[in-house]
C-alpha cells in the first residue's frame, strides 16, 4: 500500500457560510451551502453522492463512509485527513474531513481534486475546474513505505469457545492488526467479519467449519478477496449484539457474539463438522441458469408475437450445453419448462443449490422501436434513468405476485443499499458482468450498451456473484428476428459463455495467490 502525500497549490474563492457554493458534475448541477470551519469550506459527503449519482456505504460506528464510482471505491473518515482509494492508495489531505452530528463534510479545496482525477469528467465547484491529474498540478509524492507483508498468510488459526453469555471466535495472526481493519455486521440472518489485508491459511479455511457444530451457526464460508478477508457465518437464531476485540499486543483478532439463550450454544450431536476443505474450495463447479419470465408471465413481445419467456429459455438451454460439455460444470435451471418461478424464488432456488454463479438471461425492450443492443447488469442502485426504466419494467411482475410484500420498496435507497453493499459479491458481480459483456461483443454485431447497475429484484439475496444480461431489444424488429433465428440464439449463448469462462479462469488464478 502507498502512502501519498500531496501538497495542493489551488486558489479557490474566499466562501462564507451565507454563500451557496455551486457544484456541476455532468448536466447534474447543486447549489450548496457549506459548512466554514478554520480556514476551510467544507461539504457534507452525502452531497456529493447525490450529485455523482454514486453507490456508497456507510459505517457510522467508525465514521466511514465509502463511495463507489466508476471503476473506483473511494474511502472517507470523519476526524481524519487520509483519503483510501481502490484500498490500494492513501492520500493525505492537510486538513482533516469534519464528522459533525453523524455526518462526514468534506474539504472542499483539498477533496474534489482527488476526486476529479478518478472521475472520466471532472466536478466543478464555481464554475471552476479542479482538475489535478496526479502527474501534474505540482503535487508532490512521496512513497512513505511500502507494505511487505503483502501476499504473506497473516490469519494462520480459528478457534470458537463457547462462554457464559455468547461465542467466542478467535483469530490467531501474523499481523498486529488494527481495530479499524476488521468490521463486523449483519445482514438478516448473515454475520460478516470483514478485515482488510487478511490473507487466510488453509488451516482456517478449514476450522471455519467447527463452528458448525453449535447449533447458533447454520454455514460458515470464507472469501478470500484480492485486499481482504471475510468470514461469513449464517445464523439460524437472532443475536443480541456482536463485539471486535484486537489485541494490542499481538494483533489477534477477537469476535464475540452474544447469545439471548445460552442453548442456543448447544453443540448439535447430528453435526458433525466437515473439516475436509481443500485450498480450492471455491473453486466454481456449479452455475445456476435463469431464463426470464414463463408461465403465465410472457414477459416482453416483439411486433411479430414473439414472446421473451421463449427466447430466454431457448438461450438459456443451449448456454447451459456449452457449459457442461465444455468445461465440465454442473448446471442447474431455475427453470427449464415453460413454468412461472417469483423472482424471490430465483435466487433462493440458487442460494440452496450452493451455487456459484447466478445469471439470469432476458430480453430488453422498449417503447422506441429504435431502441437496439445489448448490456449486462449487476445489482445496485441505478446511475441512469435508463437503468432504472429497465429494472422498473423486469420488476414490474411482482404487482402480480400473492406475496409481494417481501420485496419492500425498491426506490427506497436504504432497502437498496442494505441488499446490495453488504453483499459480499458486488465487486465479483460487477467483473462478471464486464466478462460477459465482452464476451458477447466478440460474438455480436449488435450495438454494446455496456455494463451498467440498477436494483433487479431477481438479482437480491444470491449469495453468490450474480448478474442480469439484456440479450437484445425484443421490440425492435431486426432483433426480434435475430432472438428468433436458432443462429443468434447460438452466438448469444456462445458470448455469454465465453464471458463465464473467462471470468472463472481469472477468479480462480486470483483464489490460489
Amino acid at each position: 500500500m502507498k502512502l501519498l502525500f500531496y501538497c495542493f497549490v489551488i486558489f479557490v474563492p474566499q466562501l462564507t457560510a451565507q454563500i451557496p457554493v455551486k457544484l456541476d458534475f455532468g448536466k447534474k448541477s447543486s447549489s450548496i451551502i457549506p459548512v466554514y470551519n478554520g480556514d476551510q469550506n467544507y461539504i457534507a459527503a452525502n452531497d456529493i453522492v447525490d450529485l455523482l449519482d454514486a453507490g456508497f456505504y456507510e459505517n457510522k460506528a467508525k465514521k466511514k463512509i465509502v463511495l463507489s464510482i466508476p471503476g473506483h471505491q473511494i474511502k472517507v473518515t470523519g476526524n481524519n485527513p487520509f483519503v483510501v482509494v481502490d484500498e490500494k492508495d492513501i492520500l493525505q489531505m492537510p486538513v482533516d474531513c469534519q464528522y459533525i452530528d453523524g455526518i462526514i463534510f468534506l474539504p472542499i479545496r483539498f477533496f474534489v481534486p482527488i476526486l476529479n482525477a478518478y472521475l472520466t469528467a471532472p466536478v466543478l465547484v464555481d464554475d471552476h475546474k479542479f482538475i489535478m491529474p496526479l502527474s501534474e498540478a505540482g503535487l508532490s509524492k512521496i512513497e512513505a513505505f511500502e507494505d511487505t507483508e503483502k501476499g504473506r498468510v497473516n490469519l494462520t488459526a480459528i478457534t470458537f469457545d463457547k462462554k457464559s453469555n455468547g461465542l467466542l471466535i478467535k483469530l490467531k495472526t501474523e499481523k498486529r492488526f488494527r481495530k479499524d481493519d476488521v468490521e463486523v455486521w449483519r445482514n438478516k440472518n448473515w454475520l460478516y467479519v470483514t478485515i482488510s489485508d487478511g490473507l487466510s491459511s488453509d488451516d482456517v479455511a478449514r476450522d471455519i467449519k467447527l463452528s458448525e457444530q453449535f447449533k447458533l451457526i447454520k454455514s460458515a464460508l470464507i472469501f478470500q478477496h484480492k485486499n481482504s478477508v471475510q468470514l461469513s457465518f449464517q445464523l439460524n437464531y437472532d443475536i443480541p449484539g456482536q463485539e471486535i476485540v484486537v489485541d494490542d499486543k499481538s494483533g489477534d483478532v477477537f469476535v464475540s457474539i452474544r447469545v439471548s439463550n445460552s442453548a442456543h450454544l448447544d453443540v448439535d450431536p447430528l453435526k458433525k463438522p466437515n473439516l475436509n476443505i481443500q485450498k480450492d474450495q471455491w473453486k466454481i463447479d456449479k452455475i445456476v441458469l435463469d431464463a426470464g419470465h414463463g408461465g403465465w408471465d410472457n414477459g416482453a413481445s416483439g411486433k411479430n408475437k414473439t414472446r421473451e419467456k421463449d427466447m430466454t429459455l431457448a438461450i438459456v438451454l443451449k448456454l447451459g450445453k456449452l457449459i457442461e460439455q465444455r468445461l465440465g460444470l454442473k448446471v442447474e435451471y431455475t427453470r427449464d419448462t415453460d413454468t412461472y418461478i417469483t423472482l424471490h424464488g430465483r435466487t433462493k432456488f440458487a442460494n440452496s443449490r450452493n451455487a456459484k454463479l447466478f445469471v439470469s438471461v432476458h430480453c430488453n425492450s422498449n417503447v422506441k422501436r429504435k431502441a437496439n443492443g445489448f448490456e449486462t447488469f449487476f445489482l445496485s442502485p441505478s446511475r441512469t434513468d435508463e437503468a432504472l426504466a429497465v429494472a422498473r419494467k423486469e420488476n414490474e411482475v411482482i404487482e402480480l405476485e400473492k406475496d409481494n410484500h417481501k420485496y419492500g420498496d425498491f426506490t427506497d435507497e436504504k432497502f437498496i443499499l442494505s441488499n446490495i453493499m453488504q453483499s459480499v459479491f458486488v465487486k465479483e458481480s460487477e467483473e462478471l458482468a464486464d466478462y460477459i459483456q465482452k464476451g458477447l461483443d466478440k460474438q455480436l454485431s449488435l450495438t454494446n450498451r455496456g455494463v451498467s447497475q440498477a436494483p433487479f429484484y431477481v438479482l437480491m439475496g444470491a449469495s453468490m456473484p450474480a448478474v442480469l444480461v439484456e440479450t437484445a431489444f425484443i421490440s425492435n424488429v431486426n432483433e426480434e428476428k435475430f432472438l428468433k433465428s436458432e443462429d443468434g440464439q447460438k452466438k448469444l449463448a456462445e458470448g455469454i459463455y465465453d464471458g463465464i469462462k473467462n471470468f472463472i479462469q481469472d477468479y480462480e488464478k486470483s483464489q490460489k495467490k
